[in-house]
This record gives C-alpha cells, sequence and structure tokens, in this order.
C-alpha cells in the first residue's frame, strides 16, 4: 500500500514538471514596448534631440513621452528639449513654460533666465519679466543693464520703494560722470549725420549711468526711429515709465501705436495722458490729448465716444465759468465716457466731496462693465497702474 503511493506521488511530481515550462507560454503575454526595452533614459533624450536638429519637432515628443516613463521626475535637459520642440512648432507660450520648469531644476542657467526675462518683458508682462530679471540679479548683482530693467519693471507695476532704490544703484557709479557733456555731444553729432547705429549703441551704452537723464531717451527714440528698430517701441516704453507724471510721452507713445494701427492700446496711452494732465498738469491745453482720445474712438467706430469729447473738449475749456448742473447734464448724455467720468472728479473734488465720491463710484462700475472688451487690466505695461484720481 505505502509502495503504491509512493508511485503515485512520482508520478503527479514527473507529470508537474513536464507542464511548467509551459505555464508562460499559456499566460496572457505582456505587451513589449521594443522602445523602453531597448533604451534608456539618455537613449531617449538623444533621439529627441536628434528630431529636434533634423527638423522634424513633433517626432520629438514620441521620445520625451516614452522618457519620462522611465523616468517621472526629469531632470532639466528633458525641458529644454521640450522647449525647443515647442518653439518650432510655432508653440512659443508652451515653449516658454518648459524653460521655467528647466530654470527651476537647474538655477545657473542664466543665458536662459535672461531669455525668459527678456520675452516677458517683449510681452508686456511686467510682473513674470520682474521674477526672472531679480532672479537673474541674485546670481550677478552688478549687472547694470539688468538693474536698469528692474527699475522699469518695477515702476511698471507701481513699486516705487524698488524703482528708487534700483535707481539710486545705478546713479552712485559716477564713472562717466565728468564725460557727460562730451557724451551727449556725441550722441547729437551722430543723430544729425544720420548715424543711427552708432547713436542707438552709444545712447544704450550709457543710459544705465544717466538713468534720469531726458536727452538720453530722446537720442535712443530718434536712433531706433531712424534706423526703423524693432526696438524703438522699447524706447518709448522705457521713457513713459521714466517720465511716468508726463502727458508729452504718453502721447508720443500713443501716436506710434495709431501709426501701427494699434488703436485701442493708443487709446489706453491717451487715457493715461489726461489723467496725468488732470493730475499733475491741470492748467496745460487738453486740446490735444482730448483730440487724440477722440481720433482713437473714431478709428475704433466708437462714435457716442466720439461725440463724448467733442463735447468734453468745450467744458474743459469752460470750466472755471461752467456750473455743476450743466457739466451734470453733458455727463448724463455721455454717462458710460471714460474721459467724461475723469473731468468730472477733477471738477467736483474742489466743490463737492460727496460728487466726487459718487464719480468714483461711477467710474470704478463704468471700468468693471469695460474690463474684458477694453482690456483694461492686461492692456500694455502700465495696466497695473491707477487710473482714478
Amino acid at each position: 500500500m505505502i509502495l503504491r503511493s509512493r508511485r503515485i506521488w512520482q508520478f503527479s511530481v514527473l507529470v508537474t514538471s513536464l507542464f511548467l515550462p509551459l505555464y508562460p507560454i499559456l499566460a496572457e503575454p505582456e505587451a513589449l514596448n521594443p522602445v523602453k526595452a531597448f533604451y534608456g533614459y539618455e537613449d531617449l533624450l538623444r533621439m529627441a534631440e536628434d528630431k529636434i536638429v533634423q527638423e522634424t519637432p513633433a517626432k520629438a515628443f514620441d521620445f520625451l513621452i516614452k522618457a519620462k516613463e522611465l523616468n517621472p521626475d526629469p531632470d532639466y535637459r528633458y525641458y529644454n528639449l521640450q522647449a525647443q520642440a515647442h518653439m518650432k512648432l510655432g508653440q512659443v507660450f508652451d515653449g516658454i513654460h518648459a524653460y521655467e520648469e528647466s530654470i527651476k531644476r537647474k538655477k545657473d542657467q542664466l543665458d536662459l533666465v535672461l531669455f525668459v526675462a527678456d520675452f516677458y518683458e517683449k510681452e508686456k508682462k511686467p510682473r513674470e519679466s520682474l521674477y526672472y530679471t531679480k532672479f537673474y540679479l541674485e546670481q550677478k548683482p552688478k549687472a547694470k543693464y539688468r538693474l536698469y530693467l528692474a527699475a522699469i519693471l518695477s515702476r511698471q507695476l507701481g513699486l516705487e520703494t524698488d524703482y528708487e532704490s534700483y535707481m539710486q544703484i545705478l546713479e552712485n557709479d559716477k564713472t562717466f560722470d565728468s564725460e557727460k557733456e562730451a557724451l551727449q555731444t556725441s550722441l547729437l553729432k551722430n543723430i544729425k549725420n544720420r548715424k543711427w547705429k552708432e547713436a542707438d549703441d552709444l545712447s544704450l551704452r550709457y543710459l544705465v549711468y544717466f538713468p534720469r537723464e531726458e536727452g538720453m531717451y530722446e537720442t535712443l527714440i530718434l536712433a531706433r526711429r531712424g534706423r526703423n528698430s524693432e526696438l524703438l517701441e522699447q524706447a518709448y516704453i522705457w521713457t513713459a515709465t521714466v517720465f511716468l507724471k508726463e502727458t508729452r510721452y504718453f502721447t508720443r507713445y500713443g501716436v506710434y501705436l495709431q501709426e501701427k494701427e494699434r488703436y485701442l492700446e493708443a487709446l489706453s496711452l491717451f487715457r493715461r495722458g489726461f489723467y496725468n494732465l488732470l493730475k499733475y498738469d491741470p492748467n496745460s491745453d487738453a486740446k490735444e490729448i482730448l483730440f487724440l482720445v477722440r481720433q482713437s474712438y473714431a478709428n475704433l467706430g466708437k462714435d457716442r465716444d466720439t461725440l463724448a469729447i467733442d463735447s468734453l473738449v468745450k467744458d474743459f475749456q469752460n470750466q472755471k465759468n461752467l456750473t455743476a448742473t450743466e457739466l451734470e447734464n453733458h455727463m448724463s448724455t455721455y454717462r458710460k465716457n471714460r474721459e467724461y467720468l475723469l473731468f468730472c472728479i477733477y471738477w467736483f473734488s474742489t466743490r463737492d466731496t460727496d460728487k466726487t465720491n459718487e464719480y468714483r463710484k461711477r467710474l470704478r462700475e463704468r471700468d468693471l462693465e469695460f474690463e474684458e472688451s477694453e482690456f483694461l487690466r492686461v492692456m500694455g505695461p502700465f495696466a497695473a497702474l491707477p487710473q482714478e484720481l
């Protein structure tokens, strides 16, 4: 009996051993990914780079996806390749975001930091540009041009203390003070002789040493206009920023935008010019700035606002003899016109506090209503600054 049981056990072991090699064959096979099976993370990055170099960036993403599957937290090189692929496909903002991810992982990529900072400055996004400019200055605190840009961007965001701090750092360097007159003579000579590039280069080089010298900005604008430079708008923006309380530089920048048929942006500049006029220079002649505001409304097809400015010009000229009843009657006709509301705030500010506050409230309500259609909060480099009296 024992012998029989032993034979049965031996037979069962034999049968089991014969069929064991068949189990992997009979089981459901796992899908094999040849890319993952034969290539590692480094290989996949190299293959993605090859596709970008070969001008087939869309195919690079296939290898980048596989690379991230192997390494769910990829290093800076992965994001640089992703950015390059996006850029070549014209997906600029996706590319910039990828570069930002790369910078987070490797902070000493200073050329890349400047590239992102300059991109955001060109896009008129001062907050983002200032972030990366400051990031650069943490590693290169004596970079004069970047100190200057940090000052410009700070003021555009209303950070006046930071603006003054950066300007003081620049102005404390007296290296070229003794050459100031000779420099200005040289600049004017270049302008007179139409040597636009020389004047542009010279203005830009020394601007950081004389950041509040008006003549430096005048020659920079003239030089860039003379050579039809794509950086002319940047010169207008810098000038309007440094001389923020002036009206004429907003007017000149706005006229430039009109020439480019960017009428809504031009309107935003002329509006700030009118605001500056009421706040800082109320005795000046408002005819020119209001004419340009009117022209912008006409170009935008805003007929009612165009008529409003015609009426406002008369009220502005007659403001000493104007009565509250007359002004409010005119205002009720054009109750949504921004310039009329500003003028009412200005006119009542020395006559009736309650009326002043009422029109301030109406201006806020009006801006809220037109915020999207007029891009009030995102239009241009000065959108973050207040325009209420």
